[in-house]
C-alpha cells in the first residue's frame, strides 16, 4: 500500500518489542501523519481481512467486559475471551484485594482484648475461594509467565501447608484450599495473624504473585492483543483521527 506525499517511518507502529511504547517512539513527523490520516488508512487496510472475521467478536468483548463483574465472570468468559486472559486478570486482582484485606491492621484490631473472629473467618474464606479461582482459570491459559507465577504460589502454599492446616486451612492434592470454619474460629490469633499480616508472610507472597499474574496478562495482551488485532484503546485513537 502507498501513502501519498510522505516519507514517514512507520516502523514504530509495528514494533514487535513488547517493552517499547508506540507513543514514546512517535516523532513530530509521524504525529503529523497520524493527524492527517495516513496512519489511520494504513492500519485499516493492514487489518481489513482480520477485522472482517473478528470485528463483531471484538465489539462484543468490549461491551461485555464493561458489564462483567465477579458474579457473572464465569458465564461471560465463555463468549468474550477465548484465551481466558481477561478473566484471569480479574481473578488475580480480586485475589490480591482479599489478601490485602487479611493484611489490614483493622481486621486484627481487638475490642476488650478480643478480635472479631467472624470477620476474620469471612476474610479467610474469601481468600481461599479467590485463590482457587486463580488456579482454576490459570489452568485454562497457555502462558509460560502465568505458569511460573502460579507454580510459585502453589509451592509457597505447600511450604506453609502444616501451619495453614493448624489454623483450619487445608491444601488439597490439586493445590486448592478448603477452610474448616470451626477450626479457624478457634485458631490461635497470633498464628493466624502471622500468616497474613506483615511483610514476607505467606499472604504477602501470594499477593505479590497475584500482582505478577495480573501484569503477565497485561504484557501478553498488549498493543496488538493475542489475536493479532490492534487493541480497542489504540484503535479508538486512530478512528477519531487523534
Amino acid at each position: 500500500m502507498r501513502i501519498s506525499n510522505t516519507n514517514t517511518d512507520l516502523s514504530p507502529l509495528f514494533a514487535t518489542n513488547k517493552t517499547d511504547s508506540i507513543f514514546d517512539s512517535i516523532d513530530l513527523g509521524t504525529y503529523d501523519s497520524i493527524k492527517n490520516g495516513s496512519y489511520n488508512k494504513l492500519l485499516k487496510n493492514y487489518y481489513a481481512e482480520k477485522k472482517k472475521i473478528e470485528s463483531e467478536q471484538v465489539d462484543k468483548t468490549s461491551k461485555e467486559d464493561k458489564k462483567t463483574d465477579t458474579t457473572n465472570k464465569t458465564d461471560t468468559s465463555k463468549d468474550t475471551d477465548k484465551t481466558g486472559l481477561s478473566t484471569l486478570k480479574k481473578d488475580a486482582d480480586i485475589l490480591k484485594k482479599s489478601v490485602d484485606k487479611l493484611a489490614s491492621d483493622d481486621l486484627w484490631k481487638q475490642t476488650a482484648g478480643v478480635t472479631d473472629k467472624d470477620k476474620i473467618v469471612s476474610a479467610v474464606k474469601d481468600f481461599a475461594e479467590n485463590y482457587n479461582d486463580v488456579l482454576s482459570q490459570a489452568s485454562k491459559v497457555n502462558n509460560k509467565d502465568v505458569s511460573l507465577d502460579v507454580g510459585y504460589m502453589k509451592d509457597m502454599t505447600k511450604t506453609f501447608s502444616k501451619v495453614l492446616d493448624k489454623v483450619g486451612i487445608s491444601v488439597g492434592t490439586d493445590g486448592k484450599l478448603s477452610v474448616d470454619g470451626d477450626k479457624l474460629k478457634n485458631a490461635d490469633d497470633a498464628t493466624l495473624k502471622n500468616l497474613f499480616n506483615g511483610a514476607a508472610t505467606y499472604g504477602a507472597q501470594i499477593a505479590d504473585k497475584a500482582n505478577n499474574i495480573s501484569n503477565d496478562v497485561i504484557r501478553n495482551n498488549s498493543l496488538y492483543g493475542n489475536g493479532g488485532l490492534i487493541t480497542d484503546s489504540v484503535a479508538g485513537l486512530f478512528d477519531k483521527g487523534i
